[in-house]
């Protein structure tokens, strides 16, 4: 554990990291590696500033660089800081540091609080299931919308279609009427046509009779009127003797 607030869930990570570290011995070989390093960087204090290094060499044989090798007091720079970065890195490997930063600032989970944390986000699915079902709603809701705003104009449409498809209607029957009474004028016309056609003929038929009719009357008419005058003439040679 890289620190400790003392809450409650603090109390619970603090408790699932003892009984993690229980459970694994290399986490405790780490741990107590981690110990004597602790241990040491208690131990050491930065050095105080010296001025008259020369007099101070010479005057204090603790400054010289091979006594201050063998006093385990002093640590170099470089490993202070590769200590540093091995107190981390183990650390965050072990705890499983996450460090997240958003709109509502900054937070640092380890990995027991993530896990313990995991079980909470489960809940979560409710929301989501609400807005999932609120989403359904809105969407129900809209293709309600569209079809009563659609049913208007399909009725409209229909209508339409309607009127257009009477109207054709009506052009056809009275096409069909046309062509009915133009046929049946040009069919009157042609009997009317042959009537006259057979009138004529009969006429003139008609016509040939009466006039044999009159020849014949007007031979016999001479024939009669001949034969009336010869005795007449007769009649008068008669009676003149």
């Amino acid at each position: 554990m890289l620190y400790d607030d003392g809450g409650a869930e603090a109390s619970a990570d603090r408790a699932r990291f003892e009984a993690h570290v229980r459970a694994c011995a290399a986490c405790r070989v780490e741990l107590d590696a981690l110990r004597g390093i602790r241990a040491q960087l208690a131990r050491w204090a930065p050095p105080e500033p010296k001025f008259g290094a020369r007099a101070n060499l010479q005057s204090n044989p603790q400054s010289n660089p091979q006594s201050a090798l063998r006093n385990p007091r002093w640590v170099p720079a470089w490993a202070q800081a590769v200590a540093a970065v091995l107190v981390v890195g183990v650390a965050a490997g072990i705890a499983n540091l996450d460090v997240h930063y958003d709109r509502s600032g900054l937070t640092i989970r380890t990995g027991w609080s993530s896990r313990a944390a995991a079980p909470a986000a489960q809940p979560a699915a409710a929301p989501a299931a609400a807005d999932a079902a609120l989403w359904k709603a809105d969407l129900a809701a809209l293709e309600r919308q569209l079809r009563s705003e659609l049913r208007p104009s399909q009725a409209a449409n229909t209508a339409a279609a309607q009127r257009s498809s009477d109207a054709d209607l009506v052009r056809r029957v009275r096409a069909l009427v046309d062509d009915s009474e133009k046929r049946q004028q040009r069919e009157l016309a042609l009997r009317i046509a042959e009537l006259m056609r057979d009138v004529n003929v009969q006429r003139q038929a008609d016509l040939v009779r009466v006039d044999r009719a009159l020849g014949l009357v007007e031979n016999k008419v001479g024939v009669e009127v001949l034969k009336n005058r010869q005795q007449m003439n007769y009649f008068i040679r008669t009676s003149q003797r």
